[in-house]
């Protein structure tokens, strides 16, 4: 048998060392194992280093009621480490990616818009983008400002509608295979859009020289030239006829008022689907700028108790004068000066002076006045 000795080690014949032993030994092997004094100042550096920094308070919760379905927000928040009140918030948070992502919405959004409305300039009626066409034609209308730039928008309008019935007969050359309600919606929108034309253009053009009158009609002579022209359906026949029929009624209404322009009254304060409405009387010229109309000046009337008096007669000096009705203030017939020539006439001066009323007064006495 192996036994050990006090050291631990196994003695022949003995068993396992014992508990007394295995101390011993551990006790030897600590000064082997122990940290020297140069690493014991470290540690001690760091822990003290890491007393002084101050540790940051944790955030208090908010106070807010659970709501149903949701547990607390103490509960859900529990646990979880909470940031430093003094640690800089990196990046631009929630509100600024927001902000960039609707502004790459709306960039995306304008440049498809732009797109679109690029791609449906010459889109027909029955095509996928003509309803675009339709709503940038709106929008641009909507932007333009001023009667006569709205107006001239309209015709252009409907110009763009007869182009694109043009562009429909080219397109079928048999127009039994023509989609008759694309036909029928540019008929519709043409007339619409002429009628709102020409209201405004000669209200417009009433209040000045004209000019806008003869331009209005022979714009209506040409787009009715080429609506007759065109080959068009046999159920498309009719609606065509109402254009040319309103083309005809806008281009004889723009003649009319320009033959009136000269007149002193050109419309008759009417209007119709068309525009104003000319004036039915005689024309009466216009006077001409920087001449003022003449007209004959009332002769002043003979006063009463003298029937065969006249201007520029002889007067009898001290003959009595008429006496106005007591109460009534009677204006007094206005005093011509004359003037003798030397051939022994005479003659009125033409710019008498203005007369001045004369207020009767009653007599206090009966009888006094006829004196």
């Amino acid at each position: 048998m192996v036994r050990s000795d006090g050291r631990g080690q196994r003695e022949p014949g003995g068993g396992e060392p014992s508990e007394d032993a295995v101390r011993a030994l551990l006790a030897e092997l600590a000064p082997l194992t122990a940290p020297d004094a140069a690493e014991r100042s470290r540690m001690r550096e760091r822990v003290l280093a890491g007393l002084a920094k101050p540790t940051p308070s944790p955030r208090a919760p908010s106070p807010r009621p659970p709501r149903a379905g949701r547990a607390p927000r103490g509960r859900r928040t529990a646990g979880v480490a909470t940031r430093p009140a003094d640690e800089p918030r990196t990046g631009f948070g929630a509100r600024g990616r927001f902000a960039v992502a609707a502004v790459a919405v709306l960039a995306l959004v304008f440049s498809l818009a732009g797109m679109s409305l690029l791609l449906a300039r010459d889109a027909l009626p029955g095509d996928p983008l003509y309803g675009i066409k339709r709503t940038g034609e709106a929008a641009s209308l909507g932007l333009t400002f001023g009667d006569e730039d709205r107006a001239f928008k309209h015709l252009e309008f409907a110009t763009a509608r007869v182009t694109e019935l043009e562009t429909l007969a080219r397109r079928y050359a048999d127009p039994a295979d023509a989609p008759l309600r694309s036909y029928l919606a540019s008929l519709t929108d043409f007339n619409h859009d002429a009628a709102a034309g020409s209201r405004s253009l000669t209200a417009i053009a009433v209040v000045a020289d004209g000019a806008l009158l003869r331009t209005l009609g022979e714009w209506a002579e040409v787009q009715r030239l080429r609506l007759g022209a065109l080959p068009v359906p046999v159920d498309a026949v009719a609606p065509r006829a109402v254009s040319i029929a309103l083309l005809e009624r806008i281009a004889t209404r723009a003649g009319t008022l320009s033959a009136r322009m000269s007149c002193t009254q050109v419309t008759s304060g009417g209007v119709d689907d068309v525009g104003a409405l000319p004036a039915t009387s005689p024309c009466v010229p216009a006077p001409t700028p920087g001449t003022t109309a003449t007209t004959s000046a009332p002769s002043a009337p003979a006063p009463t108790g003298h029937p065969g008096r006249t201007l520029g007669g002889p007067t009898t000096p001290g003959g009595p004068e008429p006496t106005a009705p007591s109460g009534t203030i009677a204006p007094s017939a206005p005093s011509v000066p004359l003037s003798t020539t030397p051939d022994g006439t005479t003659t009125v001066d033409p710019n008498p002076p203005l007369p001045l009323p004369t207020i009767g007064v009653p007599a206090l006495v009966p009888g006094l006045g006829a004196r």
